[in-house]
C-alpha cells in the first residue's frame, strides 16, 4: 500500500490507495503560537509550530529566544511525532541554531483547554539549550484524530 498525506478543504487527512480503492482519514496534528518567559536568559521566547502525523512525521517549528544575544531556532526536519496522551504531543527534529545547521530538538507542547493560558511548551536542543515553562500568551491547539 502506498500513504499520501495530503491536504483537502482545510483538514488533514492521509489517502491510504490500495487494490484502486483511496481511503481518506484524519491524522493528529498540532498548532501553536506564543511565548513563554521560561528561558535561561529570562527573557521572552516566541515559538510557532503546525506539526502532524505520527505515521510520516511533517511541519515546522520556529523559536526565538530574544535574550541578549538571540536565539533562533528553525526546524529543517520532523524525525518523530508521538501522542503521549489526549493533551500532550512531543516531536523531534533536526533544526538550524542562528543559521547554523547539524543540530536537533526535541519539543513538548500540553493542550490544557482555552484560552490557553495554562497550556505548556518545552524545548530542548543537542546544543545543551533548554527552555520550557507555561504560556504567557498565545495558544497550543492539538487536533486529534476524530
Amino acid at each position: 500500500m502506498k500513504t499520501l498525506a495530503r491536504l483537502l478543504a482545510s483538514s488533514l487527512f492521509v489517502c491510504t490507495v490500495g487494490s484502486g480503492l483511496a481511503v481518506a482519514q484524519h491524522v493528529d496534528k498540532v498548532t501553536a503560537g506564543g511565548f513563554i518567559t521560561g528561558t535561561p536568559t529570562a527573557a521572552r521566547g516566541n515559538f510557532g509550530l503546525n506539526v502532524r502525523n505520527p505515521a510520516a512525521p511533517s511541519g515546522h517549528l520556529n523559536y526565538l529566544d530574544h535574550g541578549t544575544t538571540p536565539i533562533h531556532v528553525s526546524s529543517t526536519s520532523i524525525t518523530s511525532y508521538t501522542i503521549v496522551n489526549a493533551t500532550t504531543r512531543t516531536f523531534t527534529g533536526t533544526c538550524t541554531i542562528n543559521g547554523v545547521g547539524g543540530f536537533t530538538f526535541t519539543c513538548t507542547v500540553v493542550d490544557n483547554g482555552e484560552p490557553g493560558t495554562a497550556d505548556t511548551f518545552s524545548l530542548s536542543l543537542s546544543s545543551g539549550y533548554n527552555a520550557s515553562g507555561t504560556l504567557v500568551g498565545g495558544n497550543v491547539q492539538v487536533h486529534p484524530v476524530p
